[in-house]
């Protein structure tokens, strides 16, 4: 798998609004690099699958890093704040997974859905980031992160699990999603740290 796309984490508060980046980046930084005892500086490189499926989809790979005297520029105390979250001294330590997947999500908007800019994000329903908040024809992006558990784990956020005697069936994401009349666009955006997997992922149309 060959790096077929670079990121600088800066250039997001270009491609999408600051108000929705400058809570996310200080996660990405904490996040990313995980306690994996693997390299713990920039570039980290996402194996990404762009459609669902098995262990068969094709990936290609997102390379991201990020200059942190940039980053200043736009929010003096991002280190400082990204320090706090990897060390649990914060009251957002238990948000920081799903912080910086929404981080995640705003780059995988802006390299694969070039010039789409997120206009609103939901609370308490799906999808998280939304594109076009049309009545009726909402479009968006749904997304999902994991510290660990590679692609199984975020096979069974898209697709659910089976039954079982101590448990009833869960259904996915790609199903609670297909089911949704008023969404008339909608992707699946999934990260995870340990091992560095993620899925962007067309759902509906």
């Amino acid at each position: 798998m060959e790096v077929s796309c670079h990121y600088a984490l800066e250039r997001l508060y270009v491609d999408q609004d600051r108000d929705w980046v400058i809570d996310a980046v200080p996660a990405v930084l904490a996040w990313v690099p995980a306690r994996t005892g693997k390299k713990a500086a920039p570039p980290f490189a996402f194996a990404l699958s762009r459609r669902l499926g098995g262990p068969a989809a094709a990936t290609e790979a997102v390379s991201l890093s990020w200059d942190v005297d940039a980053l200043r520029t736009y929010d003096s105390a991002v280190a400082e704040r990204a320090a706090r979250l990897r060390d649990g001294r914060s009251v957002q330590r238990e948000h920081v997974t799903e912080l910086a997947a929404h981080g995640l999500a705003l780059v995988a908007v802006s390299i694969l859905l070039p010039g789409r800019r997120v206009v609103h994000m939901n609370l308490g329903t799906a999808p998280d980031l939304v594109l076009d908040l049309t009545p009726g024809a909402v479009r968006g992006v749904e997304v999902a992160g994991r510290s660990t558990g590679g692609r199984g784990a975020l096979r069974r956020v898209a697709d659910g699990a089976a039954a079982t005697p101590r448990s009833p069936a869960v259904a996915g994401k790609v199903a609670q999603l297909r089911n949704r009349g008023d969404l008339a666009e909608v992707h699946l955006s999934l990260w995870c740290a340990a091992p560095r997997v993620a899925v962007f992922a067309q759902v509906k149309p």
